[in-house]
């Protein structure tokens, strides 16, 4: 069950942005929160100043009353089919190699809006190009075997059907398929070779939406 939260507004935030209090107000240290966010929470009805809904980008007159009623609940992801160009370097009745370009997501996920969390994806322009993939990965991730990050370039394998996934799901454990990195280092390397060893996770300045 969300907890409700009570503001008092202070008269030193006289003239701000409601959104722009309510980011400042809600984060934390170790926990940033995002204006989209907040957005989607007065959007949703659940911030109430002085009693009443407001916009955004009503000011604040200090003394104010906010209550913040429930969690921000961003609108479903979805695979739709868009007409964005690929780079396929390799295609047959199975499977295609497609280069995918740096900035460009992977499959629907994190974004400050929600054209932005479902569109622009490479599953769009695949769903587009060849209107039939594997079903294995899920609706979000039709034909995807395998993932690079949005802002790494490079060859992705997609299963054209599910028999194709299957086996090249099962390759890619096996390790029968090898995958080989470059990346641009600045600074001075110590060592022509070494082994990092760390846990891998999203970057905190990005991962809220």
């Amino acid at each position: 069950m969300t907890e409700h939260r009570t503001i008092e507004v202070p008269t030193e935030s006289r003239g701000q942005r409601l959104d722009q209090f309510l980011v400042q107000f809600l984060a934390t240290e170790n926990e940033p929160v995002s204006r989209s966010r907040v957005q989607l929470l007065i959007d949703q009805g659940d911030v109430l100043v002085s009693g009443k809904p407001e916009k955004a980008s009503t000011k604040l007159r200090g003394g104010e009353h906010i209550l913040i009623t429930g969690e921000p609940h961003p609108a479903p992801l979805k695979a739709v089919a868009e007409d964005i160009p690929l780079d396929v370097v390799y295609e047959d009745k199975d499977l295609a190699v497609i280069n995918k370009p740096a900035g460009m997501m992977v499959h629907a996920g994190a974004g400050p809006s929600d054209d932005a969390r479902s569109r622009g994806t490479l599953v769009n322009a695949l769903l587009f190009r060849f209107k039939k993939l594997s079903a294995t990965g899920g609706d979000l991730r039709p034909g995807i075997v395998h993932r690079l990050d949005k802002n790494t370039s490079g060859l992705i394998v997609v299963a054209k059907n599910d028999r194709a996934h299957l086996a090249l799901g099962e390759m890619f454990s096996s390790r029968r398929i090898k995958k080989t990195y470059i990346a641009l280092v600045q600074g001075n390397v110590e060592r022509d070779r070494g082994t990092i060893n760390a846990g891998v996770s999203r970057d905190p300045c990005t991962a809220r939406a």
